[in-house]
């Protein structure tokens, strides 16, 4: 997301505007980093119940870029992950 994105409310075509929420059991989640999430569904690890989400970059209504490997770097910070 550039700068002038977020002058356009980043949500590059009506239908991804409409299709993203922040209801965490939505397909579309727009996380509190501002970040658009896939919403996979829900798994249990350890008698723990969570969604499992993915970064998207483009909008998959009209294929236009929506974040940059860059936006979803900054926004996730250093991630840890396991072997």
């Amino acid at each position: 997301m550039t700068e002038e994105d977020g002058d356009l409310a980043h949500f590059c075509c009506d239908e991804l505007e409409d299709a993203v929420s922040s209801d965490a059991e939505a397909s579309l989640i727009e996380h509190d980093s501002g970040l658009i999430l896939l919403n996979l569904g829900q798994r249990e690890v350890e008698g723990e119940t969570g969604a499992v989400l993915t970064t998207i970059r483009f909008c998959p209504f009209c294929g236009t870029e929506i974040q940059t490997d860059e936006d979803i770097e900054a926004a996730l910070g250093a991630v840890e992950t396991y072997d």
